[in-house]
């Protein structure tokens, strides 16, 4: 069985050849693999049918590192994210919305994702390639309750500093091993067994650029490779394991995408009716007023600064000033973070100062500290255990799933003159701090 892996950047810079892949016309089989492909910048999945989008949902913290695999041993590839600051994996059992089913530690910081039936049991399981020693670490099992998850089973050595991991079944023997691309000059090379020494196979394929992936496309039980090219946002594979054109071609996504691939599941659901929010160009700004949504702004998360004096915003369904269009606000003194939505008829702003879509993190590192106001899980405030400073004033806090402002984005929330103590868990997309002093970071 194939299985994804690794989200790779394809360098393909060889001294005197240099290889086109060329769309060419067909289908993969229906009962081989197929792609996706994860927008890092909000965490909202596409799985694919050929150029057909069968599913949409958001899963998972931004920056962290997508793959995919059969986490309960269905026959369906699901998500997986690894976040590479701190070696957390969390994980999914179903293509849909939703928190993680199962999540972990293992490994060290910098450590590489990589996924697959390593021992022929039909079921995936994570494991880690490290680059600083170009070794890789199996085990066979999985973690659970955000509990380590121990020693790997084996690991060995295969490649050289600066290569890619990828994995999947390069015989057909049911077992998955590991492979590597060089990016410097388009080299794939790969074993088919995992242990050290040299490759079994290697060969040419793809630009510079490229992001690498395999997949059974075809359903032989053979994984061959696959390309998602930013430049012209083009899908490619090749259903064979040798350098070439590539067989299938088709036009998806955005730039900014990355791929992964498995088996998903064949039932096809539609897009959400309600597009998820998506990200207005670098460097967008607008002060207060009145405006209409995909006119004057576009959709999309956008914060704001700590205001000189009260900050009144709303998400607004019409502009006819009655309370019933009122769909969300907010008052406040300190930075604000709202998510306005594509169904949003116009956005209201009073005594806010700028707002702007930079996601620059205004925290000098995750666990360094933070204040009131509005915080991204992630990227400005680390998971684990946090506690306040000062609750004189009544300290009011809340783990946020969204920035809606909409009383669903509160996953849990506390009111104390007490000094708290928070599990920020990675599933949370956000965190609100009103009166509360400084939140310490105590350890995950």
């Amino acid at each position: 069985m194939s299985r994804f892996l690794a989200v790779v950047l394809v360098a393909m810079l060889g001294a005197a050849t240099l290889v086109v892949i060329a769309p060419q016309a067909g289908s993969a089989a229906d009962t081989g693999d197929t792609y996706g492909l994860v927008d890092p910048s909000s965490g909202v999945w596409h799985l694919y049918n050929d150029a057909e989008q069968t599913t949409q949902f958001y899963f998972g913290n931004p920056g962290d590192y997508p793959f995919m695999g059969d986490w309960d041993c269905d026959g369906v590839d699901t998500p997986g994210l690894y976040r590479q600051s701190d070696g957390y994996v969390y994980l999914r059992n179903s293509n849909t919305v939703g928190v993680a089913d199962v999540s972990f530690f293992f490994g060290n910081p910098g450590d590489v994702p990589i996924a697959g039936d390593f021992n022929t049991d039909g079921c995936d399981t994570l494991s880690i390639y490290r680059p600083s020693n170009q070794r890789f670490y199996i085990i066979n099992k999985l973690g659970t309750a955000d509990g380590g998850l121990g020693a790997a089973d084996y690991e060995f050595t295969f490649g050289n500093p600066g290569d890619k991991p990828f994995t999947g079944d390069f015989n057909g023997n049911g077992q998955d091993t590991v492979g590597l691309h060089r990016e410097s000059n388009g080299l794939v090379y790969y074993r088919n067994t995992n242990t050290t020494g040299n490759a079994d196979n290697q060969f040419i394929f793809g630009d510079p650029g490229d992001r690498f992936v395999a997949g059974d496309w075809t359903g032989n039980g053979v994984d061959s490779p696959g390309l998602f090219r930013p430049g012209n946002t083009t899908m490619y594979l090749r259903y064979e394991n040798t350098q070439g054109n590539a067989d299938e071609a088709w036009t998806v996504g955005q730039s900014a995408w990355l791929p992964v691939a498995g088996h998903f599941s064949t039932a096809t659901t539609p897009p959400p009716t309600t597009p998820p929010p998506t990200t207005p160009p670098p460097s967008v700004t607008f002060g207060d007023g009145i405006w209409i949504v995909g006119v004057d702004i576009q959709p999309g998360t956008y914060r704001t600064d700590a205001s000189p004096g009260w900050c009144y915003a709303e998400r607004l369904s019409g502009f006819g000033g009655t309370l019933d269009e009122i769909i969300a606000n907010e008052l406040s003194f300190d930075p604000l973070i709202v998510t306005i939505k594509a169904t949003d008829a116009g956005f209201s702003s009073e005594d806010c100062d700028l707002w702007t879509n930079d996601t620059t993190p205004r925290t000098i590192s995750p666990t360094a500290g933070f204040s009131d106001g509005d915080w991204v899980v992630g990227s400005e405030v680390a998971p684990g255990l946090w506690r306040n400073s000062d609750s004189s004033g009544w300290c009011y806090w809340e783990r946020l799933s969204g920035f809606s402002w909409e009383l669903g984005d509160i996953i849990t929330n506390g009111l104390s003159y007490d000094i708290q103590t928070v599990r920020i868990e990675p599933e949370d997309r956000g965190f609100h701090a009103l009166d509360c002093g400084t939140w310490t970071y105590l350890g995950a």
